[in-house]
């Protein structure tokens, strides 16, 4: 299952080379964890020249995105996906003369972080829509403990990561509406929140789980669908409303996607 993940990974980074839907056709969605990243970074207030390590970063959309917006850092990205890598890349060089700092991208696995940077070395960790690609909890925990080690003391490792919980919450309001479920895709696991907090509080100071999708993915999933099927259209990620609904502020808790603030 794993060499299929990396190969669907591969194919996903060929066929959306010169676009940003290459971890997924939702562009505003993106967008709206890029922000998301950015801000929770900037409450950080790190020192200058601190290290952000990008781990499963892809093709370099998010990380760049994020280097731009916070000049004063350096941004390394990770990804075991050679043809992401060589996206990422590509992206760079389009950049040149826009980015204060190097960004380095390398070839590296979630699962065997130890050998690439040295323990107790990183300022910050972000993981997005990444470990719901290992394909059991044993592998999950396993990253996130070798990333606990990476990080400094009072370091964070930023997770945006999908969750059973919202999503079920997703699917019992679309199904009251009278739409189908949104199924998780083959190649995904997601996580069990309490699971993941009992575990994650064992291992850091503190823990924090925010709900920054979820008007979000009620607008787009819920209203816009509901719509759509009403007039007998297709969802188009590109609709206006994707667009509207990412300014929106955070309430509910519709969305699988959330972001964990774990601060060691």
């Amino acid at each position: 299952m794993s060499t299929e993940i990396k190969h669907y990974w591969n194919q996903r980074a060929l066929q959306a080379a010169e676009s940003p839907t290459a971890t997924t056709d939702d562009v505003h969605l993106r967008n709206l964890e890029i922000r998301t990243f950015v801000e929770t970074i900037q409450r950080l207030n790190l020192p200058d020249d601190s290290t952000v390590v990008d781990v499963g970063c892809g093709d370099g959309f998010t990380t760049l995105n994020v280097a731009e917006h916070l000049p004063r850092l350096k941004f390394v990205g990770v990804d075991y996906s050679e043809a992401m890598i060589a996206t990422a890349y590509r992206r760079l060089a389009e950049l040149a003369g826009r980015l204060s700092r190097p960004v380095e991208f390398k070839v590296g696995d979630a699962t065997a972080l130890e050998g690439l940077f040295p323990a107790g070395s990183l300022d910050v960790v972000l993981t997005d829509r990444c470990l719901i690609n290992l394909t059991s909890p044993d592998a999950q925990y396993g990253a996130l403990g070798q990333i606990h080690g990476l990080l400094k003391p009072g370091g964070s490792h930023l997770a945006i990561e999908n969750f059973t919980s919202g999503q079920e919450a997703l699917n019992l309001t679309r199904s009251a509406l009278g739409l189908k479920e949104i199924p998780v895709r083959w190649h995904n696991l997601f996580f069990n929140q309490d699971d993941f907090l009992t575990k994650m509080r064992a291992l850091y100071q503190k823990v924090e789980i925010i709900d920054f999708s979820s008007a979000y993915y009620y607008a787009t999933r819920v209203i816009y669908s509901k719509y759509c099927q009403m007039r007998g259209e297709e969802p188009d990620y590109l609709h206006d409303i994707h667009q509207l609904a990412v300014n929106l502020p955070p309430m509910g808790a519709f969305s699988p996607i959330k972001l964990a603030v774990l601060t060691k």
